[in-house]
This record gives structure tokens, sequence and C-alpha cells, in this order.
């Protein structure tokens, strides 16, 4: 995939826009926007709203005045634009030029000449461009360095012709000095002596200098400022400090035989926490967990409860990429204070931590889990001098060891996890399969409470946006629902709900609130998040196929200047109207002649679906989220998944992956010709 050039925004400075246009068509490129200006004034409203990457001028008796108020406006920016005029044969547009002070002149009469000129400052443009944001990304990468060699726990300096230009705190308290000035001109070997075998030391440090290095640590006796030695082994390696070649020295002490059992807990310690925050690590965590799995003793229900922050793209602009590290280690503080020993707190992945719990009652992981929601809730961390206000979302999964296994049961509350980010975060949602109807024990339960939901508002809306890989310009943004209570920070998701909707018979009234819902929003510009999207994806109930109210009332919005057919996509769960072809084809021809486009959602590997796509003009089909499960492990899934997406091809349908958190996925998706891809994060209405 090639990258799609940036968009420069061209001011273009003439009394008359025809040639402008022209040679906006000449030039030929997409990816610029002209702002036309022909007043003073123009040209102070375009400069002011937009940010100008490049000006153009016109010059001849008409513009002539526009000259001195054009190159006013650029020189006011930081940094200046550059200006380019264009003109014509007569001498007096050349000396207008020369006086402006342009940094190219071009004969309008000569298109080529133009079309050169620009094209080639439009490239010079975007390679100034990315060679600033490649010289920003390794200044925050050597910033990064920088804090990752100052916080680890490894003793290392840097060595310029054997002597110390730079030593990170673990080695300067490893050899008991305060400082870096106190060791500045000391050469190592005024800390290293030969050890036992007799390498001349001395000898070694001239090969360093001439870039030998050797491949194994090298044993030597350390001396510290006290005087006191201690046995290590130094490893060696080429490295750079400020620009200069030199050597880098990692010193790990060696510990005798009467300190094994000690340094064997240690060890120990080290290969089951995380270095960074202390914490239990993920390998450890999940050891632990397969173990009590298969431990006959252990009964009751267990659960597994994912923390992570809310909006993460957004504090890590605030504290700034140098300040990763210290983000987690504050947050795994606030981690460990909400949580107990006996949780087992863990940092489960880069931003993800992790608990573990038997349960008497499953209540009480819901109980828990509000707890850790409360903890985080409008805390304030305190950053390189940054105080962002945190919020934090969390995943729950219950079940017996004898219902899923360790890496179904994580996989879940991850699920979880993500989904209670998408519906607004400063919440936790429970995975519940469709068949579990949670806490009520009929559909007379069910029924009340829904309707209850209906009645007091507390169906949320959703947007959840579907972009491109290939297309930065393609958007489409999915509705949904969430069930989310003002006295329950519990969010439910329409695959619960949705379910016990169609047992209570309450399907079609609750899509026709939904389309309210979607109604309202279109009227609200404001409440639409990002820009506005190419099209909308509506998912309707199989219920709402013979429904006339719901048929009625959507064709209504859609007839009148409510909605665009146009710019509608609506959507079926395949599962559901696998038996319903008939209802769903008279369906589509009604809205289909206004316009609307049609989707088949949840679609799994092996429905034979394309059966269903013969039969039916659907413009999209989205997978079933546990297809990127066994993604990249099964090549089978894959072969499968490639075959749906030819024959989605041959019958001009397009497929939609789910939100994909693995990079590797989005890769794969990609190489089988999946190129729409849900977001990973959406807003809540």
């Amino acid at each position: 995939m090639s990258a799609t050039p940036e968009i420069l925004n061209i001011l273009a400075v003439d009394d008359e826009i025809a040639s402008i246009r022209e040679l906006e068509q000449s030039l030929g490129d997409a990816h610029i926007n002209l702002h036309f200006a022909d007043t003073p004034n123009a040209i102070t409203r375009i400069v002011d709203e937009s940010p100008i990457d490049l000006a153009l001028i016109n010059i001849h008796e008409g513009t002539t005045g526009l000259v001195d108020p054009v190159t006013k406006q650029l020189r006011a920016l930081n940094p200046p634009p550059g200006l380019i005029a264009l003109v014509s044969a007569e001498p007096q547009a050349a000396a207008h030029a020369a006086q402006a002070g342009v940094e190219g002149c071009a004969r309008l009469d000569d298109e080529r000449t133009v079309r050169r000129l620009l094209t080639n400052r439009f490239r010079q443009i975007r390679e100034s461009r990315s060679q600033s944001e490649t010289l920003h990304q390794v200044s925050d990468l050597h910033q990064r360095y920088n804090l990752l060699l100052e916080s680890s726990s490894e003793a290392i300096a840097y060595l310029h012709e054997g002597l110390h230009v730079y030593a990170n705190p673990s080695y300067l308290e490893q050899f008991g000095y305060l400082n870096i000035e106190d060791l500045e001109g000391y050469s190592v070997l005024d800390l290293l002596k030969p050890s036992g075998d007799g390498t001349d030391l001395k000898h070694f440090l001239k090969s360093l200098a001439k870039g030998v290095i050797p491949d194994d640590p090298v044993a030597v006796n350390a001396v510290r400022a006290d005087g006191s030695t201690f046995n290590a082994l130094v490893e060696f390696a080429p490295a750079r400090y400020e620009g200069e070649a030199c050597i880098q020295a990692m010193v790990r002490e060696q510990f005798e035989q009467a300190d094994n059992a000690e340094l064997q807990e240690e060890l120990e310690k080290l290969r089951s926490h995380d270095l960074l925050t202390g914490l239990m690590n993920r390998q450890a965590f999940v050891q632990q967990l397969e173990q009590e799995y298969a431990d006959d003793n252990q009964h009751g229900d267990l659960a597994v409860l994912l923390l992570s922050l809310d909006d993460q793209e957004g504090l890590q602009l605030a504290v700034g990429t140098s300040a990763t590290d210290q983000l987690v280690k504050q947050t795994a503080a606030l981690f460990a204070d909400a949580t107990e020993d006996d949780h087992l707190p863990t940092r489960l992945s880069d931003q993800v931590f992790a608990i573990r719990t038997w349960l008497d009652d499953r209540e009480q992981a819901a109980q828990l889990a509000k707890q850790l929601v409360d903890a985080f809730s409008g805390s304030i961390l305190e950053i390189q001098g940054k105080t962002p206000t945190v919020t934090a979302s969390v995943g729950v999964a219950v079940g017996g060891k004898s219902m899923f296994t360790v890496d179904e049961t994580l996989a879940h509350a991850d699920q979880a996890r993500v989904e209670a980010m998408r519906s607004g975060g400063n919440s936790y949602l429970r995975y519940r399969p469709s068949t579990d109807r949670g806490d009520a024990s009929s559909g007379e339960q069910w029924a009340e409470r829904l309707r209850h939901a209906m009645d007091n508002n507390e169906f949320r809306l959703v947007q959840l946006p579907i972009t491109d890989m290939e297309d930065d310009e393609f958007l489409i943004v999915e509705l949904e629902s969430r069930l989310r209570s003002e006295e329950n920070e519990e969010i439910i998701l329409p695959s619960v709900f949705r379910p016990a909707a169609a047992e209570c018979g309450l399907a079609a009234e609750l899509d026709r609130q939904f389309i309210d819902h979607m109604l309202k929003l279109m009227q609200d510009g404001s409440a639409i998040d990002g820009p506005a999207p190419s099209a909308w994806l509506l998912p309707l109930s199989a219920a709402s196929l013979s429904d006339n109210a719901v048929i009625d009332h959507l064709q209504s919005a859609v007839d009148g200047d409510t909605l665009d057919g146009r710019k509608l996509v609506i959507g079926f769960h395949e599962p559901e109207i696998r038996d319903q072809l008939k209802d769903v084809q008279k369906f589509i021809s009604r809205f289909g002649l206004r316009g609307v486009r049609f989707a088949l959602l949840d679609v799994e590997l092996g429905s034979r679906v394309e059966l269903t796509m013969k039969n039916l003009e659907t413009s999209y089909i989205k997978l079933d989220p546990k297809i990127l499960a066994s993604l990249g492990k099964d090549k089978k899934v894959r072969d499968v998944l490639k075959q749906l997406v030819d024959e989605a091809g041959e019958n001009n349908t397009h497929v939609i992956a789910p939100s994909v958190e693995n990079t590797s996925d989005l890769a794969t998706l990609w190489q089988v010709g999946v190129t729409l891809v849900q977001d990973q994060f959406a807003s809540e209405d």
C-alpha cells in the first residue's frame, strides 16, 4: 500500500476565479485544497481560518493592489509560507513579482513550466514536512530511550577512549558514586581490575578502541568508591552517545554460592513480576490461573477483571510520548491501591491491568468492578508538570472452570473492557453470552426491565466508525444501542438484551426507539463525533421486517427531509434472517428504490452466506468478532475467509472486519482482501 500524499492548503490570489480553476485542472493533484481570494479581506479571512502551506498570486493589472496585502499576511505567519508568482507577458508584472520577493516565478501562458514549478514545490513541502516528522519521532525515541536507561535496574555506562562519559543511576549506585561528575575523567581501569583468569584489561581496552567487541561477558573484580570489591561480569557493545561513537558497558554483580538461595528467590521474583510496575506479569498470572483451574479443590466461580484508562490517545498527547512509563507506573499504583494482594494484581499488557478472584456469589464481581471504576474516577495524575484527570473502564468475565478455558476467560474479559470504553468509559461491563439472561429468571422480568429502560431513556446511542485501510476519506458510522442505567455503572450489550427483547415481543418497539434516537442525532449535528460520514449503518432486528409501524416510520423519515436514503445502510443479523429471506427481499425491494443499501451482520465462517448474497442485494457483510480469535493462528480460517472475500467481491459486496487490536491481524485481513475495519474506539451520544 503506497502512502497517500498529504493534503496541502494553497492560497490562490487573483481577481477572477476562472484562471485559478484552469490552473487546478492543469495540475491534476487531488490532494491540494485551493483557497481562492480576490480581496485583501478575503486573504485575511483565509489565512486566519486555514493553515497555508504555499501561496500563489497571478500578477497582472487587476491584482497589483493585492501583492502587498498577501506578502504582509504571509510574513506574519510562523513559519511564513512561500509565495510563487504567475505573471503575464507584461514586463511590469515581473517587476512587481521581484519587488514582492517571491521564491518562484513563471509565465502563466507557459503551462508546462507552471506545472513543473508547482509540482516540484509541492513535493518539497511534503518532503520537508515528512523529514520534520521523522526528526520529531527520532527525538521522541531518544527521550524515551534515555528515560528507559535512567530507570533501568541494569548498571550501564558509556565509555569513550576508556573514560566514563555517562553512567545511569544503577551504575552509580553499584559503584558508590553520587553523580556522573564524580566519575568524569575516571578510566574504566580505575573501576575494573583483572579477575583470576588473568585477563589483560589494558590490552583488552585497546582492542575495544579498535572496535573489537567480545561476544561473551568478561569476568572482572569491580572496585567501589570506598575501595571494597565485588565479582562482576561485564558485557560490552558498540553504541553512540550525543552523536559520538563509544562503548556501552553493562556490569552485573556475581554472587557467591552462599547467596544462591536469596539470589534464586530474587530471580524468581524478576521472572514473575513486571520490572516497571512491580505487579505480577502476564506469564505468571496465566500460569497461576491454569494451576487453579486444574485444582480439583477449587470450588465456586472465578472472575477475571481487566482495567485500562479511558482515552489513552488523548492522555498520551497530553503528557507526551516520553512520559509513557510514568503514565503506566502511576496507573499501576492506583490499581494496586484499589485491589488486594490476594487478587493477584497484574500488568497484563502495556496499558491493561488484571486481577482474579474466586466468588461465592457472582454479584461480588460486579461490586468489585464498581469499586475499581470508582477508585479511578476523577483521579489526578502528576506527570512532568501535567495533571490530567483520568477515568477507567473495567471488563468482567465470570465462569466456573468447567465452562471456559483460561484463554477464553481472558478474551471474554478483554472484550467486555473494550466495549465498556466504547460505551463512554468510566464504567464496567460483564461479559454475558447471548444465552445468558443475567439476573432475570423469567421473560416477565426482562420485559419489565426493558420497558423501564425505554420509558426512562436508558438506551444510549453509540457511534462506531468504519474506515478503509486504503482510502482515508471513506467513513461509515455504525450505530448501536447500549443499555446503561443511571443508577448502575454496568453496561449491557445488544448481544444480551436483543435476544431477550425478541423473546418478550419488544424487539420491533426497541427498533422504533432506536430509529428515533438516530433521527435526533441527524438533527443535532453537534452530537456527531468527527467529520460527517458518507453513510450510516443502522442494525435492525428480524422482527422489524414484518412490523408495519417500524417500516412506515422509517419510510416516512426517508421520504421526508429527515434522512437521505442514499446515506443509509440497514443491517440485519445474518443468523436471525436465514429463514426469513422472502421478508428481507420485500424489505430491500421497498427501501432499495429509495437509495438505501443493505448489510448482513455477524457473518460466521461456514454459514453458507454466499447463498444468501445471491438471493439478497447486499452492499456489505460484517464478520462475526469470534473470527478474529483464530485468524492469526489457524491457516484454515484464513483460507475460508479469503474464499468468502472473493465470493463477496463477485457479488459486489464489501467485507467489514470488527474492531482489531492486533496490528498483525490488520495485516492478515489486508492480505486476504479485507480493507474495511471498524475502529477500536467510539463515541457515545
